[in-house]
């Protein structure tokens, strides 16, 4: 008998649209190599898969709408799958005119981000940051580390955008320069909700937001470190934690000056440290009961970032048989939180 592991996805669509395999391993099983070739020939509606590979796949610009899935991030530490290998990007992967109604999830690789279009979600991926003018984008259980650089944001969001949802982030503006860094910035014309979130900075002279909307709604987030300026203090702020007196007056559940090291497992371990302990502060003392942090609300975190998809990941075939006899084949499957 022979034991295959292998990295296979299960998947669903319409009668219409295509799946393809994007692989550039050193013998690939896929469609195509890279992701621009495969973005070529696809239709708008199709479904890419993007294998694991040792290998960084280039970014590109779409321009279509198409589904996008890796096989997720940080597997090497989390496990579960089939493979410790990632799908990892390198570059910038923009969403462009026609790409509306795309989504984007499981990749690895601290690439970057840039949504010039309606209705993107970018979900379950590792990013150095990311920029938004659209509307309806939704951003989602993502590991966010990095800025645009010396003074800028991790996630910037443009003017007079609206029903934006950044949910359930792990966030840190890795920059030292001390040049005012942002975790989130928008503009005072734009509507956000900014939920479940844990936010962090380097620089302890940093902020956490800036320009946030009086109609925007900061809810159940924990900010482990960063000041929140008076031009983002018009925004809604409930049931969130903060480890010094910075949250603005007038929210109603919010806790503030808590040692963050029992809060969470380990607040200085970004990849693996930020569940929370028993009995902490920010356990059930959110919304309506909920969790604060990235592992309560509507869409908790994924350790592992997997696909929400369902996958095989076990495999057992005889090597050798005789037609009559047929082929017996065991396998396992899983399914993946969506």
């Amino acid at each position: 008998m022979l034991i295959i592991t292998s990295y296979i996805l299960l998947f669903a669509t319409n009668l219409f649209a295509k799946v393809w395999i994007v692989d550039n391993n050193p013998f690939p099983v896929g469609d195509y190599t890279t992701l621009s070739a495969v973005h070529g020939v696809a239709s708008p509606g199709d479904t890419v898969y993007v294998y694991p590979s040792g290998s960084l796949y280039e970014a590109i610009i779409l321009t279509k709408k198409l589904f996008l899935f890796g096989a997720g991030i940080d597997l090497d530490l989390h496990g579960g799958q089939s493979t410790q290998a990632n799908s990892t990007l390198s570059g910038t992967m923009g969403f462009n005119a026609g790409s509306e109604g795309s989504v984007m999830e499981g990749f690895d690789g601290n690439f970057i981000v840039g949504i010039n279009v309606d209705d993107i979600v970018i979900k379950r991926c590792e990013i150095k940051y990311l920029v938004i003018n659209g509307n309806g984008c939704m951003v989602l259980q993502n590991e966010i580390v990095g800025s645009a650089g010396s003074g800028d944001s991790s996630v910037l969001i443009g003017s007079n955008y609206g029903n934006i949802i950044i949910a359930n982030n792990k966030i840190y503006n890795t920059s030292s320069s001390g040049l005012e860094e942002k975790v989130i910035a928008s503009n005072i014309s734009s509507t956000l909700v900014i939920v479940n979130n844990v936010l962090n900075i380097q620089y302890s002279g940093d902020t956490v937001f800036k320009n946030l909307s009086p109609t925007t709604l900061v809810q159940n987030n924990i900010i482990i470190k960063g000041n929140i300026p008076e031009n983002a203090a018009w925004a809604i702020y409930q049931y969130n934690m903060s480890n010094g007196s910075q949250i603005p007056d007038g929210g109603v559940g919010n806790i503030e000056n808590i040692d963050m090291s029992i809060v969470f497992e380990d607040p200085a371990n970004f990849d693996t440290g930020l569940h929370l302990l028993p009995g902490s502060p920010a356990a059930g003392t959110g919304f309506g009961g909920a969790d604060m942090g990235i592992y309560g609300g509507d869409y908790p975190f994924i350790d592992g970032g997997y696909p929400g998809i369902p996958a095989v990941y076990f495999i057992e075939s005889q090597v050798i048989t005789v037609p009559q006899n047929g082929l017996n084949v065991r396998f396992k499957a899983k399914s993946n939180a969506r």
